[in-house]
């Protein structure tokens, strides 16, 4: 089933950044019970929201984000300037160095020390989604799944990992896992990155390969088409929906894995029916694909009155032995 095929390198076009007015990001405060002060991250979203993250014990913001109007922000939150340059500032300034080291190490295939620096880093911040997907990336190269399946566990939990600037990490993620056989968490992650951004089709796709890859026939070719249906430009995607259809028409074993011939004409015609839709979204002409798809349609019937036959062959064999 997963044959290997040039038809997976895909990557959707780079968007050109456009410079971003300066927006406010700095530690404020709020007065708690018996006079304790509860200190925040802010970050300006626009001109009336704020988001915040409140900052822990070692000094660096985690846990879930909160989001406020500029009402409430001016009249219960204080400025820390000097909380934010003397003590957040330089702790989020090694936590990222410390994350830098890993990635740096971990592109070096220097796979023990990156695991040390995630390690350092997520002991001063345990929710920090980079640090998070790095160690779950290393632990893929090392070949432990084990410990990847754990990190997989984690990063589910952590709210703040399911934010769209995020996305790319779920796509990197989900393909290590996939090309480490890990094809249902791989498909979790591709999913939960289409709720970010529904309208990325190179998530699509790359959900149709981990399917293909599965042996997933069914699924492989409903989000090919879905990616397709997205931007039919996606040439990699029209280059796949050929080969997918050429090899429906020449590989018998393809067409025995499309399901049993217990489910019979149900089965033919939900698959033939998918397989005339993708040819569509990918640009082919209505009437080619319908011809097509007839001409799968009698591959899977012959397939299916020869493994009859074979059955009654095997059959009248064993009842000649038994008369023997």
């Amino acid at each position: 089933m997963a044959d290997e095929t040039t038809y997976f390198y895909y990557q959707a076009p780079k968007k050109k950044k456009t410079p971003e007015k300066p927006m406010l990001k700095s530690v404020f405060s709020t007065q708690e019970q018996r006079g304790n002060k509860k200190y925040w991250l802010v970050k300006e979203l626009g001109p009336d929201r704020y988001e915040l993250q409140e900052i822990n014990r070692a000094n660096v913001p985690t846990g879930p984000l909160k989001y406020i109007d500029r009402k409430e922000f001016t009249e219960n939150y204080n400025l820390e300037m000097d909380y934010w340059e003397e003590k957040v500032r330089p702790k989020l300034e090694k936590l990222n160095s410390s994350i830098q080291r890993g990635e740096a190490h971990r592109d070096r295939g220097e796979l023990y020390s990156a695991e040390m620096e995630y390690r350092e880093a997520l002991q001063v911040d345990e929710g920090n989604v980079r640090a998070t997907f790095g160690l779950g990336e290393t632990y893929l190269e090392q070949g432990n799944t084990e410990k990847a399946q754990d990190v997989f566990k984690k990063i589910l939990n952590i709210k703040t990992a399911f934010r769209t600037e995020h996305k790319h990490m779920f796509n990197d993620f989900g393909i290590s896992m996939r090309k480490s056989g890990m094809y249902r968490e791989a498909v979790e992650y591709y999913q939960r990155a289409i709720q970010l951004d529904s309208t990325d089709e190179n998530l699509l796709f790359n959900i149709a390969r981990t399917f293909f890859e599965s042996g997933d026939w069914e699924n492989c070719i409903k989000y090919l088409t879905a990616c397709l249906e997205k931007n039919q430009g996606v040439e990699e995607a029209k280059k796949f929906c050929k080969y997918i259809i050429e090899k429906s028409e020449t590989d018998d074993e393809m067409l025995e894995e499309f399901g049993s011939s217990e489910l019979g004409n149900k089965l033919r015609s939900d698959i033939l029916s998918l397989l005339r839709k993708m040819q569509v979204a990918a640009g082919v002409d209505l009437d080619e694909a319908i011809e097509a798809t007839q001409r799968i349609r009698d591959r899977m019937i012959d397939i299916e009155e020869r493994k009859i036959q074979e059955k009654e062959i095997i059959k009248d064999l064993y009842n000649l032995d038994e008369n023997d």
